[in-house]
């Protein structure tokens, strides 16, 4: 993929949502921020509250952030009126003020202990990683383990995961230096498809922007439907069709696109 000036991007989704009007589907954490070393680190700016505020006043838009972390947190971060979520990878949402639940069953907690547990035991000698509690599973955070202990950290959750994978009742997300755990059938791309048919965002054109590799379920579902922005390195291998560089470049672009014709002239 050749990189493009923002401004072209504007233009193209423009262009290609034909006077619809544009949804757009925002992950969080590596998009609209740039990743932080804890995820309570990784706060908006004042500007970013403002441009998504921008956003949601225009008539034309609806906005809707799509992310791993829970619903409260987003809620927290981000509170917005008229803003859209879809939290814990779309297990849970608020959408057009109305609560929103897309699991496809309910989390044990008896079992989700237990991984836990499990994974703790195997893990007591590794150091820098911790556990975050989800809604519906949790959360492995390594990204501060040292180099020198991460190979064998991966090694031990490759062969731990297989034994969450086998049990068919529970799914291992690989994430950017994170593993998480959460029921099977639970998938960005599972909780836009089912609200693209929904009432509230029928006949929009949407545009997704992800960093990680939970998105790619978006990338693929998305093709036919709208367009796709990876965020990040251009090099890798995405489903996505176009890319933006960082969060400055989604802060930018969001930014020009929420910015009327009238005052670009």
């Amino acid at each position: 993929m050749l990189a493009q000036p923002v401004d072209f991007f504007v233009r193209m989704v423009q262009s290609r949502r034909q006077g619809r009007r544009l949804l757009l589907l925002l992950d969080y954490d590596g998009t609209l921020v740039e990743i932080a070393p804890r995820p309570e680190l990784a706060a908006p700016t004042p500007e970013l509250l403002q441009v998504l505020a921008r956003l949601i006043n225009r008539l034309d838009y609806a906005v809707v952030v799509v992310s791993g972390r829970p619903l409260h947190n987003l809620l927290k971060l981000l509170p917005i009126p008229g803003l859209n979520y879809l939290g814990s990878h779309g297990g849970e949402g608020l959408i057009a003020g109305k609560p929103l639940n897309l699991s496809r069953g309910e989390s044990t907690l008896q079992e989700i202990s237990e991984w836990k547990k499990q994974l703790s035991g195997l893990l007591e000698h590794v150091t820098g990683w911790w556990l975050e509690d989800k809604p519906q599973g949790f959360v492995l955070h390594y990204r501060q383990v040292s180099p020198s202990q991460e190979d064998q950290l991966l090694k031990i959750i490759e062969n731990w995961k297989a034994s969450v994978v086998v049990s068919g009742s529970y799914q291992v997300l690989p994430g950017k230096k994170v593993m998480e755990v959460l029921p099977s059938g639970v998938s960005k791309g599972e909780a836009i498809r089912k609200i693209l048919l929904s009432s509230d965002f029928l006949g929009h054109f949407p545009v997704y922007l992800g960093d990680d590799t939970t998105d790619e379920s978006v990338f693929a579902m998305i093709q036919e439907q709208g367009l796709s922005f990876k965020v990040g390195d251009a090099e890798q291998p995405t489903k996505a069709t176009h890319f933006l560089t960082n969060p400055a470049q989604v802060r930018e672009f969001l930014a020009l696109l929420a910015t009327p014709r009238e005052e670009k002239s």
